[in-house]
């Protein structure tokens, strides 16, 4: 732990960097330092069974970069315990120039929480409480100041790719494109020329779609001329459909008038919370699954890509 005094916040270059890559670090964590540890939930159950990970590396540090993304991790439970912020402490740590600390919700009056000196500290003692005792006591901060404001709710900054997105409503392009292509669906049924029980919205179901696509456009130039017709734009929304059933996934959309990118002004996939500017193009998978790699299983493959519910 460190006095608030020398701890930086806000739009330091070092913060940012790692503020970045925090949602890496806990998937790698999860998919691959402890593959299938499913208890990885960012709950308060999960800090003694990463505990008992870690001092089972031992003084190996466990698989490279394992440290770094405990830290990551560490930090986010503690945070949903005491709210506040990730913060940098710009003073020497070993061999580093600072480190990311976890700084609580300013009510509480605690000082910032190292998760390095934490982990330090687990592997010193090997007791397998280090953690929870931790959590426990910022627990008991934010108890203390609920005795005089029964209200309070320790306040955390959002983290993306971490924390649950706020619902919003979609934008008016989007939502009128959605209603457009449910009140078509049928007539896109009809126009397949396949039964409609083949669109269940299944996985397989995909395999349909990606065979038809191909045999209607077999070139590049097919597709582009067919991308605006009601048969691509059906199918896109029908590929996105199946990721939002199949994976939580759920409609996006950018507008070009404020976003200069490639991803601007068509539907786009998200899954907030989980794989969060990891945006996926139903078109652009069509494209893919038609001219690209007209040999693959490109629409199910893509459909992987998101993580499971």
């Amino acid at each position: 732990m460190g006095q608030r005094d020398g701890v930086r916040t806000g739009e330091v270059p070092e913060l940012i960097l790692w503020f970045d890559q925090v949602p890496d670090a806990i998937h790698r964590l999860k998919e691959e330092h402890l593959a299938d540890a499913e208890w990885l939930d960012l709950s308060l159950d999960s800090l003694p069974r990463l505990e008992a990970a870690l001092l089972d590396f031992g003084d190996a540090d466990g698989p490279a970069g394992f440290m770094d993304d405990a830290m990551a991790y560490l930090g986010e439970v503690l945070m949903g315990v005491a709210g506040g912020a990730w913060g940098w402490d710009p003073e020497p740590a070993g061999d580093l120039g600072g480190q990311p600390v976890v700084v609580p919700d300013a009510a509480l009056g605690t000082d910032p929480i190292s998760p390095m000196l934490l982990i330090a500290e687990a592997l010193n003692v090997s007791s397998g409480r280090v953690f929870s005792e931790a959590a426990a006591s910022l627990n008991t901060a934010v108890e203390t100041v609920r005795t005089r404001n029964p209200q309070f709710t320790p306040v955390k900054e959002h983290t993306p790719g971490v924390d649950t997105e706020p619902e919003a409503p979609p934008h008016p392009w989007l939502s009128s494109w959605l209603t457009e292509r449910e009140k078509t669906f049928a007539s896109w049924i009809e126009e397949t020329g396949l039964p409609a029980q083949t669109w269940d919205f299944s996985p397989s179901s995909l395999d349909v779609l990606e065979r038809l696509v191909r045999e209607r456009f077999p070139a590049k130039e097919k597709f582009n001329e067919g991308e605006e017709g009601p048969f691509l734009q059906g199918a896109s929304w029908y590929v996105g459909e199946v990721a939002r059933l199949e994976r939580d996934a759920t409609w996006y959309y950018l507008d070009p008038s404020e976003h200069d990118t490639h991803w601007a002004g068509d539907p786009l996939m998200n899954q907030p919370g989980v794989r969060d500017g990891n945006l996926a193009s139903p078109m652009s998978e069509l494209y893919a699954a038609a001219v690209l790699d007209r040999e693959g299983v490109v629409l199910r493959e893509r459909l992987d890509w998101y993580e499971p519910n």
